[in-house]
């Protein structure tokens, strides 16, 4: 599977993205390896520190992460 990376602007500042997540963030998340691959729908909050990033949901495939992405409007 390659890594793609689909990301919005939003009018309040914050970035939307859906994307593989780092080692950093998983640990962050208190997630264990195995729970970290694939993709995820995430915000990153305009007020925070760049690293902070909030994971709303897992996604379950790949054409589920494209699906969203239409529906969100991320490219």
């Amino acid at each position: 599977m390659s890594d793609y990376y689909l990301s919005r602007l939003m009018d309040n500042g914050d970035l939307m993205c859906i994307s593989p997540i780092s080692s950093e963030v998983a640990a962050a998340n208190n997630m264990q390896l195995v729970e970290s691959y694939g993709y995820f729908l995430l915000r990153k909050k305009a007020k925070r520190r760049s690293q902070d990033v909030e994971i709303l949901a897992r996604l379950p495939s790949e054409d589920a992460a494209f699906e969203l992405s239409k529906i969100l409007g991320l490219s």
